[in-house]
């Protein structure tokens, strides 16, 4: 046998993880878009980063590669499930419609979008536009100026989603108290909000129970009637579809109300002035703002390769996590002419705020609306409007305001 002689100590090696550059870039503050994105969409290749938590993650920042991800079946979100996926968060157990690929997948999408139809939610626009006139009007007799996602943003949200599902006044205070868990900020244990959740369940298990007996114009009972050939939602289904719903609400108009009045009021407020005095491009500037505003949270977009899949000149090995930096993508001059200008005359249609393929969001139109109604409401009867304090969320999983004070017309300077 060949003896070795001793050898020095050596000095310990860097562990693979710790050398992973980590992802987000910054701290979550604000809306604008990093820096470092420009970089890497001309590179060629995509990094390999690491989220908070999670196993890494190849990051996918171009416009081309990010439909690609999104709208291919290669990639999966039902892998997601049971695995340490990439997020922001320590502790997020996936459910529901997102984590679900055809043909699981499809056969939800196709029953819930037959009670989703363009007219029920084209149908739902005055009501909308009056909920935000009545909380405007609300909160302006209580003074000249209002937190925006407390008094606005957050109730807009709640009455918007119970007013389409047919919830009665007498229910809507668990919807309410559910939402207000969920705000910025929120002193809300987990505890409490499993409970709020639970008691949010079983009402809906309720209305359910109700619109089976006694269908109404309303969504639920629509959801419910739903059929294809002999298939239906099942209970458990419709309940974890109206939590997503909500959930999936509670963040669009949340974030994006307060995001949309920042960007427009910030400088010279021209874009403000413009739309007050062109109301006909609101919602043009609607898809524009929510384009440019990079709101959405690291994470949010993960997809597992089923197999080994070439992505923007790398190998993907299947297993390997993928994650769509939305905000990137939504910023490629490669799709984009002159990407970090706000110009709402751009051509519609393209940015991949609401998704892309299969999981595309089934609720964008009703967003928009709610986008385009509640700017409308401030637009028209605040013109003044001013943003006075903000504080931005800090690594957040949906990047926008923890707070915002805004004041208008006679309000203190």
């Amino acid at each position: 046998m060949t003896a070795f002689p001793d050898l020095p100590d050596l000095p310990d090696l860097p562990d693979a993880a710790e050398a992973l550059e980590h992802f987000p870039f910054d701290d979550g503050r604000g809306i604008e878009v990093n820096e470092r994105f420009r970089e890497l969409r001309q590179r060629k290749g995509l990094l390999r980063v690491r989220l908070a938590y999670g196993e890494p993650t190849w990051l996918v920042t171009r416009y081309a590669d990010a439909r690609l991800v999104l709208g291919d079946a290669r990639f999966s979100r039902a892998m997601s499930v049971g695995r340490d996926f990439p997020r922001q968060e320590e502790a997020t157990e996936l459910a529901g419609l997102i984590t679900l690929d055809a043909p699981e997948h499809t056969r939800l999408r196709t029953l819930l979008l037959k009670a989703l139809t363009k007219s029920r939610m084209e149908a739902q626009r005055p009501a909308v536009h009056a909920a935000a006139d009545d909380l405007l009007s609300s909160a302006m007799n209580a003074g000249p100026g209002m937190d925006i996602l407390v008094d606005y943003a957050q109730r807009m949200s709640v009455l918007s989603i119970c007013d389409l599902l047919g919830v009665p006044v007498s229910d809507r205070e668990v919807f309410e108290s559910t939402s207000a868990a969920l705000m910025p900020g929120s002193a809300v244990g987990a505890e409490d909000m499993m409970r709020r959740f639970g008691a949010l369940r079983t009402c809906t298990e309720r209305l359910i129970a109700e619109r089976r007996a006694r269908p109404r114009d309303d969504l639920m009972s629509a959801m419910v009637q739903a059929r294809d050939e002999d298939d239906r939602l099942t209970d458990t289904e419709l309940i974890d579809l109206v939590v997503t719903m909500l959930l999936a609400r509670f963040e669009a108009i949340i974030t994006q109300i307060p995001n949309c009045v920042y960007v427009l009021t910030r400088g010279d407020r021209a874009l403000w002035n413009r739309l007050r005095a062109n109301p006909a491009e609101l919602p043009a500037a609607v898809e524009e703002l929510l384009r440019n505003n990079a709101s959405a949270g690291a994470g949010l977009f993960v997809r597992y390769a089923r197999e080994d899949v070439n992505v923007g000149g790398t190998l993907v090995r299947a297993g390997e996590a993928l994650t769509v930096a939305i905000e990137s993508a939504n910023h490629d001059p490669a799709r984009f002419e002159d990407p970090d200008a706000i110009d709402f005359t751009r051509p519609p249609g393209g940015h991949l705020t609401f998704g892309h393929g299969a999981h595309y969001c089934v609720g964008a139109q009703l967003g928009r609306i709610d986008l385009q109604e509640g700017l409308r409401v401030l637009l028209t009867r605040t013109p003044e409007l001013t943003v006075r304090d903000i504080t931005w969320r800090v690594r957040p999983h949906i990047r926008g305001p923890e707070a915002m004070r805004v004041t208008w017309q006679g309000g203190p300077e």
